[in-house]
């Protein structure tokens, strides 16, 4: 019989903070770049991780699992990215 341990490093204080300026950065990349981008917990360096999505049609596994965040003015969004229209 296998011991299964759960990590439960998400739902700390720390976590929110860490959490709440990974998004922020997010936000700010969209915005500039007009690419959705991707914010996904990392457990393992207690981090989120913050990263460019492909188009919505070549978004696969973790990619389909993460957070998406899109930029905001949709005149400066890239074809294949933000909201479905």
């Amino acid at each position: 019989m296998q011991n299964k341990i759960k990590i439960q490093w998400a739902g700390t204080p720390h976590a929110l903070a860490v959490y709440t300026q990974r998004r922020a950065e997010a936000q700010a990349r969209a915005n500039k770049t007009g690419f959705d981008h991707g914010l996904e917990a990392n457990e393992l360096f207690k981090d989120y991780i913050v990263f460019v999505l492909p188009r919505r049609e070549n978004r696969y596994g973790h990619e389909l699992r993460c957070e998406v965040v899109s930029c905001e003015n949709m005149t400066t969004c890239q074809p294949g990215h933000g909201p479905r229209r």
